[in-house]
């Protein structure tokens, strides 16, 4: 029988053990435990007891935001925000204040957030509309932070609001984030400032006024009134609000965008999309038309837009909306087939350009050396020599052959095939590591019972001696 004493020499190793042990177990908990804290959804609590709002009309007094064919931003913005603010306080339970209320006043960025936090505000509401460098954009965006609960809360009203523009008709951009130059905070200035007073904010660009796709929906003051009700309407969903005058009663509201799992729930893209590549389905050369087949893909953030050129790329269509895409969802078909009309005379070159969410593009591969298309009978209709033979027509092959003879430089092969490696990698190196933790852990196991064995061996041998 083992002495108290050798008992007690014993317990320090196994103790040791032990500790290490569970420590281990403890530090992968939290590993984990981390994830499945980032899953759950959110809805803001009201903790003081009184849901406050402020709706901030953007720019006004000498800025005057977008001044487009007789548009003027700051005045839009006021109709639209007093038009929100008036179908708000038809609702129960919530207290609304706007930053300013007239279009001479000149306020700061920083000061409508600190305008927020001193009445305690639950949500800022910052309203604007949009334009584009060439007039080439059209839809609906909401910006919210990209930090933290601002980030969440942010993401589930945005997704409310798109949804509510969608009704309207227009076409929805998405919801999106944006870093300054240094990468270390919001761009945007009342995004940044609410930010860091801890007060969850959204930049609603309702639509383009420099668009004719969007002009419809903002060229009168009912048409901004019907945006301004439309983000009331968000608004109540959001805090599932009721109201006995209007005989609504979103209490159980379940329309809320569920957020995607993880730190951020939108993430800006800085890159092009990774693969926009056409190829041929037919010439019809009588009916001056050509049918392709356009195949596009972002990993970053969905495809959006579309335009083509046949003329090499000098000139292009206007932007249109890529098939089956919803920038809520993420999803758009990675495939089309598109017809495209060829003016009689014409020798085509066509190239497309994908455009993501981000308004970032990728140009596609030529489908050239194409005849003439004069509408005349196939037969009769000579084809044109290339002048350069050693180039490989877009037109012959197959999207494989395309791909394979993309030396030239007209085709912008995925770059984002490496990073998936990486990412495949770095998942492979994590289980490994994990895996030699597990053999390590039970060779250390295996090692204190066979020590334990052999000292138990060298005991007995000692009794009987």
């Amino acid at each position: 029988m083992l002495s108290k004493r050798k008992r007690k020499e014993r317990i320090p190793g196994n103790n040791l053990f032990a500790g290490n042990f569970f420590l281990w177990v403890f530090f992968l908990f939290l590993i984990f435990a981390v994830d499945v804290k980032a899953e759950g959804f959110y809805y803001p609590p009201d903790t003081d007891g009184e849901l406050v709002v402020v709706i901030d009309p953007g720019h006004g007094g000498s800025n005057l935001g977008a001044d487009y064919n007789g548009f003027l931003e700051k005045e839009m913005n006021l109709t639209v925000a007093e038009a929100m603010a008036e179908e708000l306080r038809e609702y129960e339970g919530i207290t609304v204040y706007l930053t300013h209320e007239d279009l001479d006043t000149d306020i700061r960025i920083k000061d409508r957030a600190a305008f927020a936090k001193s009445v305690n505000a639950d949500f800022l509401f910052c309203l604007h509309f949009n334009m584009s460098p060439g007039n080439i954009l059209y839809g609906s965006e909401v910006w919210i932070s990209a930090y933290g609960e601002e980030n969440r809360q942010g993401y589930t009203f945005a997704g409310l609001q798109l949804n509510e523009m969608r009704k309207l008709g227009l076409s929805i951009r998405g919801i999106k984030t944006r870093l300054n130059e240094e990468g270390t905070a919001d761009y945007y200035g009342i995004l940044r400032f609410c930010e860091a007073e801890d007060i969850p904010a959204a930049l609603i660009e309702h639509c383009h006024i420099d668009n004719d796709a969007d002009v419809g929906f903002c060229d009168s003051k009912e048409d901004l009134i019907a945006l301004g009700k439309a983000d009331a309407t968000a608004a109540a969903k959001f805090f599932r609000l009721s109201s006995k005058s209007l005989g609504v009663d979103y209490s159980d509201n379940t329309e809320a965008v569920e957020p995607t799992p993880g730190a951020g729930y939108a993430k800006m893209d800085t890159t092009d999309p990774d693969i926009c590549m056409i190829e041929e389905n037919y010439t019809d050369l009588a009916n001056k038309k050509i049918g392709i087949q356009v195949t596009g893909c972002d990993y970053d953030s969905p495809m959006q837009y579309y335009s083509y050129s046949i003329d090499g790329g000098e000139t292009f269509t206007p932007y249109l909306l890529w098939p089956d895409a919803d920038m809520l969802a993420g999803t758009y078909a990675d495939t089309f087939n598109l017809e495209i009309d060829i003016p009689e005379g014409v020798n085509p070159d066509i190239v497309v350009k994908g455009i993501n969410q981000y308004d970032r593009y990728t140009l596609s591969n030529h489908l050239n050396g194409y005849p003439v298309f004069t509408g005349s009978d196939p037969d009769e209709v000579l084809p044109e020599i290339p002048e350069e033979t050693e180039e490989v027509s877009g037109n012959a092959g197959s999207l494989h052959d395309t791909i394979k003879d993309s030396a030239d430089g007209g085709f912008k092969a995925p770059v984002k095939e490496e990073n998936e490696e990486d990412r495949t990698f770095v998942r492979f190196v994590e289980i490994s590591l994990l895996a030699v933790f597990v053999i390590f852990t039970a060779v250390l196991f295996v090692g204190v019972l066979t020590a334990n064995k052999k000292r138990h061996k060298k005991k007995r041998k000692r009794r009987k001696k």
